[in-house]
């Protein structure tokens, strides 16, 4: 079966930090392959409350590195690997997510079975659904892009907080 579970929609910054509506990103089951898109603040807690155990991820995808969709991606890195003692996954990250002040831990990177960049317009493989980074997305000071899913069930694309441009828009 396929599926995208919301484990929230999140929204502004305050509709996070009230939890007014969840933010825990969204859980992917297609094409036998379990990923998790941008998992926000309380992902772990919405995961597991809807059944969902980490352990069968194969792997997680980070838009941009703002809290309200990386909060959870270093529990989630632990929950899926079993803490390290079942490496396995691959996380994609923009590279700023992963230097000077990074979003996912150093020390996390050697859990998973690979780490990679994300870059605009990149194609990149994940179990058995490919996928393309979307033009960087302007959003304030962070590297942000969108994502261009393609499945069995066809295309699916997330935008992650773009500003507007006629570029953007072509590009989906």
């Amino acid at each position: 079966m396929n599926r995208i579970i919301f484990l929230g929609t999140g929204g502004a910054r305050i509709v996070v930090m009230k939890q007014m509506r969840w933010s825990g990103g969204m859980w992917f089951e297609v094409d036998g392959t379990n990923f998790l898109l941008d998992p926000g603040p309380g992902a772990l807690i919405r995961s597991l409350e809807n059944g969902l155990n980490p352990k069968d991820l194969d792997g997680i995808i980070l838009s941009h590195r703002h809290l309200d969709h990386s909060a959870d991606i270093n529990v989630m890195i632990e929950a899926m690997t079993e803490g390290g003692y079942a490496k396995k996954g691959v996380v994609f990250a923009p590279r700023d997510a992963l230097e000077d002040d990074p979003a996912i831990f150093r020390y996390l990177r050697s859990y998973v079975d690979d780490v990679k960049v994300l870059k605009e317009k990149g194609k990149y493989q994940i179990g058995k659904v490919s996928f393309e980074a979307s033009l960087a997305h302007a959003h304030g000071k962070v590297q942000a892009y969108g994502i261009n899913f393609q499945t069995s069930c066809g295309r699916i694309s997330y935008l992650a907080d773009p500003r507007y441009t006629p570029e953007l828009a072509r590009s989906y």
